[in-house]
C-alpha cells in the first residue's frame, strides 16, 4: 500500500483517509525485525503532565489489533505489549489526520440516557479498554499488567490540551488518571525514525526509509533547516547626500495594538 501511494496511485477520495494513514504507518511496524523501532516511537508520547512514555525495560513482544469492535467504542488500534522484565501493557491508539474527536460529551442529556454518539470519543474508548472483555479479548493477564494507556494520535503542531482535558473530564465508572492519556504527533513519528542511525537488517533500512518518504509526501514532517545551500549576498553600500539633523515622530502618538493567533488562542 505504501508503494502506491508513494507512486500516485491511490484515488483522490483516500488521500485523507485516516484508516489509510494508520495502516501504512502503524501498520508497517509490526513487519520490522525489532520492537525497538516502535518502541522509540511510542516513548516519544507525552501526557498533560510533560512527562513522556516509558517501559520498565526493552519491549520483547507486541500483538497489533487493528479496529477492534469493543463494547461501545471502535478505537484505531489495541497493543498488548510485554516487556524483558515480563509485564505486559495495554496500550489503545486513537489515530486523527485532518478530523477532530467523531463524537463530544452531550451533556444536555442525563448520562444513563446518552448513545455513544453522545459521548465523548476518548472517554468511551478508555471506559472500555479497562473492561474485564477487552483483556481477555488480548489474552492479557492481568496479575502482568503494569498499566493501560490511551495514546491521541494527531496531526497538531501543539499538544490539543483542551481535547484532552475534555475526555478526562468525561470518563466515567473507571480509575482513570490524567497522566495515562498521551498525545503524539505524526511529525513525532517521522522525527523518531529519522534518528535510527543503525538499522538492524536491511529490509528495515528499506521499509523505515519508504516510511519517512510516505509520511514527507503528506507534509507529516517537523521543519529541520532549509535543505540547499543559501548563496551569499553581496554587502550593498548606501550613501545620504543630505544630512538629517532632527528627528520627530509626533504624527504616531497613536499606535495600534497588534494581534495573532497561534494554537487558537489570541495573543497581543
Amino acid at each position: 500500500m505504501i508503494a502506491a501511494e508513494l507512486n500516485g496511485k491511490i484515488p483522490s477520495t483516500l488521500q485523507n483517509s485516516e484508516d489509510l494513514l494508520t495502516s501504512s504507518v502503524i501498520g508497517l511496524f509490526q513487519y520490522l525485525s525489532s520492537h525497538s523501532y516502535f518502541q522509540s516511537v511510542l516513548e516519544s508520547s507525552v501526557n498533560l503532565n510533560g512527562h513522556q512514555l516509558t517501559f520498565d525495560s526493552p519491549v520483547k513482544e507486541c500483538c497489533f489489533v487493528f479496529w477492534p469492535k469493543l463494547e461501545n467504542s471502535e478505537p484505531d488500534v489495541l497493543l498488548r505489549l510485554k516487556t524483558e522484565s515480563d509485564s505486559e501493557i495495554l496500550i489503545c491508539i486513537e489515530a486523527k489526520y485532518w478530523s477532530h474527536k467523531s463524537s463530544h460529551e452531550d451533556e444536555s442529556i442525563d448520562l444513563q440516557d446518552r448513545t455513544n454518539s453522545q459521548r465523548d470519543q476518548l472517554a468511551r474508548e478508555i471506559e472500555d479498554i479497562h473492561k474485564v472483555n477487552c483483556l481477555r479479548y488480548l489474552n492479557i493477564n492481568r496479575s502482568k499488567l503494569n498499566s493501560i494507556v490511551l495514546i491521541y494520535l494527531t496531526n497538531h503542531t501543539y499538544l490539543p490540551r483542551e481535547e484532552i482535558l475534555e475526555s478526562i473530564l468525561h470518563v466515567n465508572g473507571v480509575h482513570f488518571e490524567k497522566g495515562q492519556l498521551y498525545w503524539l504527533t505524526w511529525r513525532e513519528i517521522h522525527n523518531s525514525i529519522s534518528k535510527i542511525k543503525n538499522f538492524l537488517t536491511l529490509q528495515d533500512l528499506k521499509l523505515l526509509n519508504d516510511l519517512k518518504k510516505l509520511l514527507e509526501k503528506k507534509g507529516l514532517q517537523s521543519f529541520n533547516g532549509f535543505q540547499h545551500h543559501v548563496e551569499k549576498v553581496s554587502g550593498i553600500n548606501i550613501t545620504y547626500n543630505t544630512a538629517l539633523n532632527s528627528y520627530s515622530w509626533n504624527c504616531k502618538n497613536d499606535v495600534e495594538k497588534l494581534h495573532w493567533y497561534y494554537g487558537g488562542k489570541q495573543n497581543g
